[in-house]
C-alpha cells in the first residue's frame, strides 16, 4: 500500500481542527506514558527505605507495571479494531486513573504490586490505539506529522518527569508519586471524550465479525510475561536457579503451542499482516533499533561515574540532554518524512547511527565531558529521525481494519526491544570485570587497572551498537532495493 507525498510542508494552519484534537490526544498519551514511567524510577530508593523492602521488591513495582502494559497491548488492539478506538482509549485512561489512586493510597507492597498491575492495563490498552488513532483520523499526508508529535508528547514526558519525580520523592512522601499523575489523567480523559470522533470508520471490523482468538491472546500473553520476568530476574537467581528454569519451560511451551495453533490454521495475527510488504521488517528494525537506544541509555550514567567521575546528580542532569534533543526533532522528522518519503529518512537515522556509534568507540577514552554531550545529543536526534517515520511507515503499509492490531505490535516492539537490550548491553559491559574479579562493579571500580577494563567493555558494548545498527541499515536497503527493481 503505498502512501501519497504530500507536494507542501504540513503545518499548523494546513491541518483541520478535527485531526489536531486527536493528535494532541495523542501525544498528551504519549506524555502521560512516559512521565508515569519516569516520575516513578527516581523515586524507588526512597520507596524502597520506607516501606522496608529490598531493591528486588521494590522493583516489581515496575516489572508489574511493564508485564501487565506488555500482555495487554495486544488484545486491546484487536480490541480497538472491534469496538472502536475512541472507546478503547477512554477505557484504558479510566482504568490508568483509577490504578494511579489506587497506588496513592496504598499503604502495603502487595497492595502496590495490585495497583501497579491495574495501571499497566490500562496505559497498555491506551498506548496500544494511540498508534492506530493517527492513520485511521489523519490525513495520509500528515501522518509523518502526527507521529513526530507523539514523539513530541513522549520526549516532553521524559524531561518534566525525571525534575518533578526527584522534588516530590525528596520533599513529600512516596505516595505523591502517583497522586501526582492523577490531574493528567483527569485531563487527558476530558480532552479524548470531548475531541476524539465518534463516528464509525469504514474497514472497521464489528461484533458481527468472528471473535478474538482469547486462547491464543492467553499462550501468547503468558510467553511475553515469562520472558519479560526472565530476563529481568536472570542476573539476580542465574540460569540454574528452578525459577529461571522454570520460566524458561513455561516460555518454550507457549512458543510450541502458538506454532501448533499456526501450523492448524488459527493464526494469532490477521492473515491480512503477513500479506503487508514490509510490515514485519519494519517491526523488526523497530525492535533492534530499541534494542540498541536502550543499551546505550542504560550505560551511559556508568560510564558518567565511573569513567568520568560524575555524581549521580550530575549525571542526572546531563543525561536530559537526550529528550531535549529528541522532542523537537521528531516534530520536524515528521513533517519531513510526508514531504520525502518514511523510507529515506528510516536509512537517514540507521546510518547515522552507526556513525556516531562508531565514532565514539575511539572517543570514549577521553573522558570528556563535551564528547559525552555531543553524542547523547547526536544520539537524541539519531531517534528522532528514526521513530515518527519508522511508526508512519509501519502503520502505512497496514489495512484500515487491520490498525487497531498493528499499532498493538509497536509498543510490544519497544518493550522487548528495551529490557532485551538492556539485559544484553550489561552483560557485555561487565563480562570482563565479572571474569577478572569475580565481584561487584562497585568493587570492582576502586581496584588497580579496573578503568582501562571498565572502557574496554563500553568500548565492546559500543562496537556491538555500531554491528546492529550497520546490520539493520543493510536489511532495510536491500529491501527497499528489491522493492524498486
Amino acid at each position: 500500500m503505498s502512501v501519497p507525498k504530500a507536494a507542501y510542508p504540513v503545518s499548523d494552519e494546513t491541518v483541520p481542527r478535527h485531526e489536531k484534537w486527536v493528535v494532541y490526544c495523542v501525544a498528551f498519551a504519549a506524555f502521560t506514558f512516559q512521565f508515569e514511567a519516569f516520575v516513578i524510577s527516581v523515586a524507588l530508593p526512597d520507596m524502597a527505605r520506607e516501606l522496608g523492602t529490598s531493591s528486588t521488591e521494590i522493583s516489581f513495582v515496575v516489572i508489574a507495571y511493564l508485564l501487565a502494559a506488555t500482555v495487554s497491548f495486544l488484545p486491546a488492539g484487536r480490541l480497538g479494531d472491534r469496538y472502536g478506538l475512541r472507546r478503547i482509549f477512554l477505557y484504558g485512561a479510566l482504568v490508568a486513573c483509577a490504578g494511579t489512586l489506587l497506588s496513592g493510597i496504598s499503604f502495603s507492597l502487595p497492595l502496590l504490586w495490585i495497583s501497579r498491575l491495574i495501571t499497566g492495563v490500562g496505559m497498555g490498552a491506551l498506548v496500544a490505539v494511540s498508534y492506530a488513532m493517527i492513520p485511521a483520523w489523519i490525513n495520509q499526508k500528515r501522518l509523518g506529522w502526527g507521529y513526530g508529535m507523539l514523539s513530541l508528547g513522549a520526549g516532553l514526558g521524559m524531561i518534566a518527569g525525571l525534575p518533578i519525580g526527584g522534588l516530590l520523592s525528596h520533599y513529600l512522601v512516596w505516595q505523591w508519586i502517583f497522586l501526582a499523575s492523577l490531574p493528567i489523567f483527569v485531563v487527558l480523559i476530558a480532552v479524548a471524550y470531548h475531541h476524539l470522533p465518534r463516528h464509525k470508520l469504514s474497514g472497521v471490523l464489528t461484533p458481527s465479525q468472528p471473535g478474538l482468538d482469547w486462547i491464543g491472546l492467553l499462550l501468547f500473553s503468558l510467553l511475553l510475561s515469562c520472558l519479560m520476568l526472565m530476563m529481568s530476574l536472570v542476573a539476580e537467581y542465574g540460569w540454574t536457579s528452578r525459577l529461571i528454569i522454570s520460566l524458561l519451560l513455561t516460555i518454550l511451551v507457549s512458543a510450541c503451542a502458538l506454532l501448533w495453533r499456526a501450523y492448524r490454521g488459527r493464526l494469532l495475527l490477521s492473515p491480512e499482516l503477513f500479506r503487508c510488504a514490509g510490515f514485519f521488517l519494519s517491526l523488526l528494525a523497530l525492535f533492534l533499533f530499541q534494542f540498541v537506544s536502550s543499551g546505550i541509555r542504560f550505560l551511559m550514567p556508568f560510564y558518567l561515574e565511573l569513567s568520568v567521575g560524575l555524581t549521580v546528580l550530575m549525571s542526572s542532569a546531563l543525561m536530559l540532554i537526550y529528550p531535549l534533543s529528541f522532542a523537537p526533532i521528531g516534530v520536524w522528522a515528521g513533517r519531513l518524512a510526508d514531504r520525502v518519503g518514511s523510507r529515506l529518512m528510516v536509512l537517514l537515522a540507521l546510518g547515522l547511527g552507526t556513525f556516531i556509534c562508531a565514532l565514539y568507540v575511539g572517543a570514549l577514552s577521553k573522558l570528556n565531558i563535551l564528547m559525552f554531550s555531543l553524542f547523547m545529543c547526536g544520539f537524541g536526534v539519531v531517534c528522532a529521525l528514526f521513530s515518527p517515520p519508522n511508526n508512519r511507515l509501519i502503520m502505512s503499509s497496514v489495512p484500515a481494519q487491520n490498525r487497531g492490531e498493528a499499532s498493538a505490535l509497536l509498543p510490544v516492539a519497544l518493550n522487548m526491544g528495551s529490557l532485551l537490550g538492556i539485559s544484553f548491553f550489561e552483560s557485555v559491559f561487565s563480562l570482563r570485570f565479572t571474569q577478572e574479579a569475580g565481584q561487584s562493579l562497585e568493587k570492582f571500580a576502586s581496584t588497580e587497572g579496573a578503568q582501562q577494563i571498565v572502557l574496554d567493555g563500553f568500548k565492546h558494548a559500543f562496537l556491538f551498537a555500531t554491528l546492529i545498527f550497520l546490520m539493520t541499515f543493510l536489511a532495510v536497503f536491500l529491501f527497499n532495493h528489491s522493492r524498486e527493481k
